[in-house]
């Protein structure tokens, strides 16, 4: 019997682990910026970048180079298999400060543990890939 209770009680935390990033507030942050052309060329920009997000808005501020874009979340979904794989897509109008609005989708994937952001926008020739170091989740 303590068997089958520790068993279902496994079952149940990886039940809960594996939608951790669904639906909560998630503050991710990477250390660079990669910005990828249409040819595949990556430029690396360094500096720490945070992005925020729940079902319902994202924030990504780049603290030292003072620029940050805020907008709300469209078309949400979340695919988390486990604590280190899945991914979280999702469409945004997202504003800088100037109010120039473009309109995003937002990729999070996760293989193996590692992390990855992809933002790229219409009215941008290029991507912003975002290698994330570590993440939080709200509780």
């Amino acid at each position: 019997m303590r068997k089958v209770s520790i068993l279902a009680a496994g079952f149940l935390f990886i039940a809960i682990a594996s939608k951790a990033q669904c639906g909560v507030k998630t503050t991710w942050i990477a250390s660079k910026t990669e910005v990828v052309n249409s040819s595949g060329d990556v430029q690396n920009k360094p500096g720490t970048v945070t992005v925020t997000t729940d079902e319902e808005n994202i924030s990504v501020v780049a603290a030292d180079r003072d620029e940050e874009l805020t907008g709300s979340i469209t078309d949400y979904v979340c695919n988390w298999k486990d604590t280190a794989n899945g991914t979280i897509s999702f469409k945004s109008e997202i504003s800088d400060k100037q109010g120039k609005i473009r309109h995003a989708t937002i990729t999070i994937e996760a293989k193996d543990g590692k992390t990855t952001i992809w933002m790229e926008a219409v009215e941008e020739e290029t991507k912003l890939r975002l290698p994330i170091d570590n993440y939080t989740v709200a509780k």
